[in-house]
């Protein structure tokens, strides 16, 4: 197994168009949530009170509130709604955020689910830091020995794209596969590069994509009439599946981290891999 190069790059100021600070408002008691979010569903899962809420065209972020899927709640880090990622019209899909970053508690490790732009499908994320044994890995490089099992298998491997950025716009991170920054609070903008500090500036990310041809991809007006589609049960795999799958690839590689037999995975049984000859493609 051969380690893949780094991808680290310098952590510079923004040369491009200068970034409009985005300054994030209180969500009180009377603020209507339903039409900044599009939905009332989408409401239903911010559980609890307070927090803020930041708009960069057409880009919504939710911050201060935990979001809660059918079957379990995370203390998100950061809740990104974005207009026109999802199709229009009822679905499954209505209410879910767009991109949802946490720290598992479990792990410690940072997790995202993140829609995909184009197919509107959701994927999952985790970030190991630098001492992890497969810091740098090649997904396609990891041995099935060593027990990872996830939804279509790992379709990703790499280190945080572009640094986490000095000066982060809203549309940018709502797209981005990085962690979370501790500083500065919530997009203010930086008077130097140095202000900017985070947990681990070179994650390495492991992820997972439901576009696998035992996947409905709302985004997608063929991928229903694909070769046996219907034989394997294709179905849209939402947000509470995908954040499920995030939380037991953070404990397998957690388990792999301290050198501990990787622990039993929580939900159904995971579909082939051998059904989809493209392995998400």
């Amino acid at each position: 197994m051969a380690r893949k190069p780094s991808k680290s790059k310098s952590i510079v100021p923004s040369r491009g168009r200068k970034a409009t600070a985005a300054k994030p408002e209180n969500i009180g008691t009377g603020t209507a949530l339903a039409p900044i979010l599009g939905s009332e569903r989408a409401v239903t899962k911010l559980p609890g009170t307070g927090g803020s809420i930041a708009r960069e065209e057409g880009t919504v972020l939710v911050t201060g509130r935990a979001y809660a899927t059918r079957d379990r709640t995370v203390l998100a880090d950061e809740i990104f709604y974005v207009h026109g990622a999802k199709p229009s019209g009822d679905g499954p899909w209505l209410g879910e955020a767009d991109k949802v970053a946490w720290r598992d508690e479990a792990s410690g490790y940072d997790c995202i689910m993140l829609r995909d732009t184009d197919g509107a499908f959701l994927s999952g994320y985790v970030g190991v830091p630098g001492d992890h044994p497969l810091w740098g890995w090649d997904h396609e490089g990891i041995s099935p020995e060593l027990g990872i099992e996830v939804h279509g298998g790992l379709t990703y491997s790499e280190i945080c794209q572009d640094g986490p950025s000095p000066q982060r716009r809203i549309v940018a991170e709502a797209r981005r596969i990085c962690h979370v920054s501790l500083e500065p609070l919530r997009y203010e903008p930086l008077k130097h590069a140095t202000d900017y500090r985070a947990a681990d500036a070179h994650a390495w990310w492991f992820g997972f994509s439901c576009n696998h041809l035992y996947d409905v991809v709302p985004g997608s007006r063929t991928h229903g009439n694909r070769f046996m589609a219907a034989e394997t049960s294709a179905e849209y795999r939402d947000d509470a599946y995908v954040v499920r799958e995030v939380v037991n690839l953070a404990a397998q590689l957690r388990a792999i981290a301290d050198g501990e037999p990787v622990p039993p995975r929580e939900g159904p049984p995971l579909p082939a891999i051998g059904l989809d000859p493209q392995r998400g493609g």
